[in-house]
């Protein structure tokens, strides 16, 4: 697994916090919440991208892409949704695993709308705004 643009995750259950580079330690359940998750089809492979937004709009906003991704499951959360106050999701957690019999990492995320899983290449992290 590649890492860009943040420290590597371990592999853990609901990560919820990061350390960006040029940034440094961001909590993304307490500090932060889901503005977008795209689904971006390629020629070979999909990317998901989940960009996430603070309260205070000065941070900017900080985009995770996983790319080269194979999805493996999507369970939606339809009776919860988005928070009813702001109209965002809600980060519950991000899985990193390692999946011995394809001999391949993955991830899952889970958040208030839906959980997904997927394996992927590479994470990469950046900070706009």
């Amino acid at each position: 697994m590649k890492f860009s643009g943040l420290r590597p995750l371990a592999h853990a259950s609901n990560l919820i916090d990061v350390t960006l580079d040029g940034v440094g330690d961001v909590d993304l359940r307490n500090d932060a919440h889901i503005e977008e998750i795209r689904f971006v089809p390629g020629p070979e492979h999909m990317t998901i991208v989940v960009c996430f937004g603070f309260d205070d709009a000065a941070r900017g906003t900080v985009v995770l892409e996983f790319l080269e991704v194979e999805l493996t499951e999507l369970e939606p959360y339809l009776a919860t949704g988005v928070d009813p106050k702001y109209g965002y999701a809600l980060l519950h957690g991000i899985d990193h695993w390692f999946d011995p019999e394809q001999e391949r990492e993955g991830f899952s995320l889970s958040c208030t709308v839906f959980e997904f899983s997927f394996y992927a290449v590479e994470l990469r992290a950046t900070v706009v705004g």
